[in-house]
């Protein structure tokens, strides 16, 4: 295994996945990559929020995509782990990711069980659920 994915919305779940994908990528000297997706769609209270603040939308999703991969890549480095690269997108994650997983083959993705979106995931069925149904290379679900 040369190159190992993680996506993470920055939840718990998905900083375990971070952790765990990382340990992975450490003791088999992988190329880790950080995907982070952010739904706007979705995310009413980071809407709220913008026009509480007088911000642009995409500006409080860019800062909130970035944070979650800072935090991820310290997660990263405390497993040992060096991250090669950091990707963002916004739009429906599961949809994203398996276009980026298409393109770029990637040897194995982790992702948490459930992140940020629990009714919406009810709703929609979860990142994880799709992932691991429709995608062309192992996905590793971390509780």
């Amino acid at each position: 295994m040369k190159r190992v994915w993680v996506a993470t919305d920055g939840s718990a779940g998905g900083m375990r996945a971070v952790a765990f994908a990382a340990r992975i990528a450490a003791e088999l000297h992988a190329k880790l990559t950080i995907l982070t997706v952010s739904n706007p769609f979705l995310d009413a209270g980071l809407r709220k929020f913008a026009n509480q603040e007088h911000a642009a939308v995409g500006d409080m999703i860019d800062a909130e995509a970035q944070e979650t991969l800072r935090n991820a890549a310290a997660v990263a480095a405390k497993e040992g782990a060096a991250v090669d690269r950091q990707e963002s997108f916004v739009g429906d994650p599961a949809e994203l990711i398996l276009e980026a997983v298409g393109r770029e083959k990637p040897d194995a993705i982790v992702v948490g069980k459930r992140g940020h979106g629990r009714l919406s995931g009810l709703l929609l069925g979860s990142v994880s659920q799709k992932l691991a149904s429709l995608s062309d290379v192992p996905v590793i679900v971390v509780p």
